[in-house]
């Protein structure tokens, strides 16, 4: 057995497609599960690229980590820039399919306890106050959208554009002030190392 380890402060980012649950029950499953693969695949290498790991995906729902298990300092612009890519990734992607996927997005900060779970199929999974959270916010995107909360645009708001989107009351969580995280100022760092 693995010993649950807490993780705190770690970013997590939570990703789920819009109107998947209609695509999937229409269009040729092939075809859908094997586009869907394609897309987390590219999905897992943004992520490599910028320190954020995937933990599991839950049919199209995409969870991943940055911070664990080795502390990272910039966890927060981990996933910032990851969940950045994903959109632009998918933008471009759908200029030349006719499948068009859509995401909502929503990163979080905070603590989660990362652990083995299963008896006969081992699992690597993460709980607690970020995932949560990060579920919370995904759940009041739209598509396309990257929706944070304050602690995490605390953490941002000097390398991103990133604006206010009003308050929510989240299950779990009371009254939070939502932002968005847009990819304008990425745009602008990027160019100055490519």
């Amino acid at each position: 057995m693995v010993t649950p380890k807490l993780y705190d402060p770690v970013s997590v980012l939570m990703l789920d497609f819009v109107g998947f649950t209609d695509m999937a029950a229409s269009r040729d499953p092939v075809v859908t599960v094997s586009e869907l693969n394609d897309i987390y695949s590219a999905f897992d290498r943004i992520g490599e690229q910028y320190g954020c790991e995937r933990i599991k995906t839950i049919g199209d729902a995409y969870i991943a980590v940055s911070g664990l298990p080795e502390p990272m300092p910039d966890h927060a612009q981990a996933v910032a820039n990851t969940a950045i890519r994903f959109v632009r990734y998918l933008e471009r992607r759908n200029e030349g399919h006719s499948n068009q996927w859509l995401c909502r997005i929503g990163i979080a900060t905070g603590s989660v306890v990362g652990s083995v779970v299963g008896i006969q199929k081992y699992v690597y999974d993460v709980f607690g106050p970020a995932v949560n959270l990060a579920s919370r916010l995904q759940g009041c995107s739209e598509p396309m959208e990257i929706t944070t909360h304050k602690l995490l645009r605390d953490s941002l708001k000097e390398e991103f554009l990133v604006e206010a989107a009003g308050t929510e009351d989240l299950k779990g969580f009371g009254e939070q002030q939502l932002f968005k995280i847009r990819d304008g100022r990425v745009d602008i760092m990027m160019a100055g190392y490519q």
